[in-house]
């Protein structure tokens, strides 16, 4: 029993030095909470899901069974309770959580053992001291070892055995013998210094940088969608009134056809070619209402996490107009290429992996080197026990005196010097270990493969880098291409106009048909839409345009460190 007070104390001990200074004050209950949490299942906080928060937030913004909706509000929801927002944000807290795994051969180890039994065997010799030898013995070790980033290990061992036994020529009986080693070992060559034992470590932070930047590219994605379907459904929702005027339009005809064939000044063939149009414009005004309740459901999966997009009862009412080109839209191609080159997440997880291949090129060199240890150790033993003095050798030999000594004599010798000096009983080595491979063939092939993927990895920037510009020239080309798409679209919606009104002109005075006439109204309806549509697409190139040059995240004032904690909102 003293002896398992002493052991369970001295562990107690080891564990208060290896704490900080300042967490030695408060040593409560607390820290031993903490202490046994470190081998519970993690804890670690996952991003929360998002079904309750959607829920609310849509319902702060629903006014009157409408929900006004603006770019900002739509990037805000989504970042918020987008399912693949959430999804993809989990990616790089793995990876978070694999480089913490990476330090596990730094991690400090604490050992302890301790062994107790009995064995009985009979006497061969007349030097065993007893006609059938009885022993009874325990041992009891407690350790700390750890290995160092600079390819060194190091070790204190403290072990303490409890032995007696019935022979007669025991001198301590029980005895208590001691042994407290420092032991000391250190790579000279081959996995010498940091550079090359943190090695993964490295490696995966800059693998959990790559993460980052891939959730970029994804939100980036996610974001230039949204802003395409929001475009899609201000386009929907206006080209719903360009075809309501247009059946407006046609009913009013029908209406002035009707009253001119009851005073006949008007066929009834020309009434039934208005109640005919009256018809397909109608049908048309149904097919874009049923292609904005499509597009309000696209929209509508953006920004809720619920399972069916349709439980959003609420209309979303786009709040913002679509603007008309400014001159400062876009930049000169030279200067778009090199803000995109130096935005683009693509380039920055190519540069991550080429310094992922550089470390391990660096790495493969070392290992071409033999094995070169430098090995050294310190131990201090001590002795303890019940001590039987006798007048010679034997256990017939007549006792001198016996001194009840016990465990805190071994305790005394071990510890009651000061080290590395005056102590009694004391062992030190020193020395090294060579290994050399004679071939080293699977060596020089690693390093081989090392510098060959380091050549393909700087060949993936540079292709990168021309697919990068060749999408910048192209976003540019469209965004200039739909420009002039929108002076076209204009100036032939003011002649469908125009038209129209001396179509109207030349029928009221008789000189054109009411064929004519409904021919030019669809005309106009028709060059409105296209108007429409040109500006829209104006718009969606711009934002295809922020994409190429990596800058759709800054345009919206989006930082990807808050967006990964949570759903940080764009402002």
């Amino acid at each position: 029993m003293r002896v398992s007070k002493i052991f369970v104390a001295l562990l107690v001990m080891l564990v208060f030095l290896r704490t900080p200074a300042p967490a030695r004050a408060e040593i409560n209950t607390s820290f031993v909470k903490e202490f046994l949490n470190r081998y519970r299942p993690s804890k670690a906080g996952l991003p929360a899901a998002a079904t309750a928060q959607s829920s609310q937030d849509l319902a702060s913004l629903i006014r009157t069974g409408q929900l006004p909706l603006s770019i900002g509000d739509l990037i805000n929801l989504m970042l918020q309770n987008n399912l693949d927002v959430g999804v993809n944000r989990l990616t790089p807290l793995s990876s978070v959580y694999l480089t913490e795994t990476m330090y596990r051969p730094f991690e400090p180890t604490l050992h302890l053992q301790a062994t107790a039994g009995r064995n009985t065997v009979p006497a061969t010799s007349q030097l065993i001291g007893a006609q059938s030898l009885s022993t009874l013995g325990g041992a009891y070790s407690v350790g700390f070892s750890q290995a160092l980033a600079t390819g060194t290990n190091i070790g204190v061992d403290f072990a303490m055995n409890r032995n007696s036994s019935n022979s007669a020529f025991n001198t301590f009986n029980p005895s208590y013998t001691g042994l407290l080693r420092y032991s000391f070992s250190q790579h000279l060559l081959k996995d010498y210094g940091r550079v090359n034992n943190m090695r993964q470590i490295r490696v995966s932070q800059n693998n959990q940088k790559i993460s980052e930047s891939q959730f970029e590219r994804q939100l980036i994605d996610l974001i230039s969608q949204a802003q395409r379907s929001y475009w899609d459904l201000v386009f929907a929702a206006e080209d719903i009134k360009v075809k309501q005027r247009s059946v407006d339009l046609a009913q009013k005809t029908l209406s002035d056809n009707q009253i001119q064939v009851r005073i006949g000044t008007l066929a009834p063939i020309d009434v039934v070619q208005a109640e005919s149009e009256v018809a397909n414009r109608r049908l048309q005004y149904i097919t874009s209402t049923y292609t904005e309740v499509q597009t309000q459901d696209q929209v509508k999966k953006l920004i809720t996490s619920q399972g069916d997009p349709g439980l959003v009862l609420a209309k979303l009412i786009p709040s913002q107009v679509v603007p008309r080109p400014q001159p400062s839209d876009v930049l000169p191609v030279e200067q778009a290429i090199k803000v995109a080159l130096e935005n683009r997440p693509e380039i920055k997880q190519l540069q991550l992996d080429l310094q992922n291949k550089k470390i391990d090129l660096e790495y493969t060199k070392n290992q071409l080197l033999p094995t070169v240890d430098l090995i050294a150790s310190y131990s201090q033993n001590g002795v303890g026990g019940k001590e039987t003095v006798r007048n010679g050798f034997g256990p017939a030999a007549p006792i001198i005196a016996q001194y009840n000594g016990g465990i805190s004599d071994a305790f005394g010798q071990l510890l009651g010097c000061a080290f590395p000096i005056h102590c009694d009983y004391t062992g030190y080595s020193i020395g090294f270990s060579v290994q050399i491979p004679l071939r080293n063939r699977a060596a020089q092939g690693d390093n081989a493969r090392a510098m060959t993927d380091e050549r393909i990895a700087e060949q993936k920037i540079t292709s990168q880098a021309q697919q990068i510009a060749l999408e910048v020239r192209n976003a540019l080309t469209q965004v200039e291409m739909n420009r002039a798409r929108i002076e076209a679209a204009t100036k032939a919606r003011e002649l469908s106009e125009r038209r129209l009104e001396a179509e109207q002109k030349k029928f009221d005075l008789g000189a054109s048909t009411i064929r004519f006439v409904l021919e030019e109204q669809r005309n106009v309806a028709q060059a409105q839409t296209d108007e429409l549509q040109a500006i829209v697409n104006y718009t969606k190139s711009l934002v295809d345009m922020d994409r190429a040059m990596g800058m759709t995240l800054k345009k919206n004032n989006i930082e990807i460190e808050k967006t990964l904690i949570s759903g940080a909102t764009a402002r």
